[in-house]
């Protein structure tokens, strides 16, 4: 009974979370419709690429914990030992495409709305070494690829007649999939004589919170060079591991937190 009671707590306060999130989309919009009405506005589209460190956290799973005793995923699957083959497995970096637009009304305030994708390009491969009665080698390869779309509304505050920072803040609806694969010469679980090799597959989807500091500097009065600084924070809920090809069971919460760096161009094509 006691069991049942935990279960069913942890489902009400995810149900709260999802609410507030829910709420500030309803706030989000609402304020949008204000925007279309308002007597100023301006609109622009841009264009931008990004680079994120450390894309996807550590990428902990529960096998990592329960054969290879990492209980902090890429950071403490990495070992070495006198005799055995080992290199270095970073996190990962991911690049991004994206492209935006923004609506600034009365002057000051902004509406941004977003869509991203990106993939992981470096880091998350490399050899380790793990023990099961013995010490056995093991490869490892981590990768990421995702996609999103941000809706923020804040303050967009022009420095004199050729450039203007924006602060705003929001929520997106985030969607990846996390793959991991692990190759070793030993015969014990997870692996046997017939299987040298295990992989996971996870996809999953949330809405993180977004906070952006933009910066943009006019070339021309229509077209400005955009900088960049986002900060995401926010994973999905724990994920079963959909590629069961290899007869085992994985395990893993996918986590968007991370901050990006943007560069790009921005053009307005409306006032009024």
């Amino acid at each position: 009974m006691t069991h049942k009671i935990y279960i069913n707590f942890n489902f009400i306060f995810l149900k709260i979370i999802m609410m507030r999130k829910i709420s500030l989309i309803i706030f989000i919009f609402i304020s949008g419709m204000r925007i279309a009405a308002a007597e100023t506005v301006s609109v622009s589209g841009g264009i931008y690429g990004s680079f994120m460190q450390s894309m996807g956290g550590n990428l902990q799973s529960y096998n990592q914990e329960n054969y290879f005793g990492s209980s902090s995923g890429i950071d403490g699957i990495n070992r070495s030992m006198d005799g055995y083959s080992t290199s270095n497995i970073e996190r990962l970096t991911g690049v991004f495409a994206g492209l935006d637009v923004k609506a600034i009304f009365f002057d000051y305030y902004m509406l941004r709305v977003g869509a991203n994708y990106g993939m992981s390009m470096t880091g998350g491969k490399g050899k380790t070494v793990y023990y099961n009665g013995a010490y056995y080698n093991l490869k490892c390869e981590y990768s990421l690829k995702q996609y999103d779309f941000p809706v923020t509304l804040g303050l967009s505050i022009p420095f004199w007649k050729d450039s203007r920072i924006s602060v705003s803040c929001g929520t997106a609806f985030a969607r990846a999939t996390y793959e991991n694969k692990f190759e070793s010469d030993s015969t014990s679980a997870p692996f046997s004589l017939t299987q040298n090799t295990i992989k996971g597959k996870f996809t999953g989807w949330a809405f993180p919170l977004v906070v952006l500091i933009q910066g943009d500097f006019f070339i021309m009065p229509e077209v400005s060079l955009i900088s960049t600084i986002s900060y995401y924070r926010g994973r999905t809920k724990v994920i079963k591991d959909s590629s069961d090809k290899d007869g085992n069971v994985d395990y893993a919460s996918i986590d968007f937190t991370g901050y990006r760096f943007s560069l790009g161009v921005s053009y307005f094509f409306y006032n009024m």
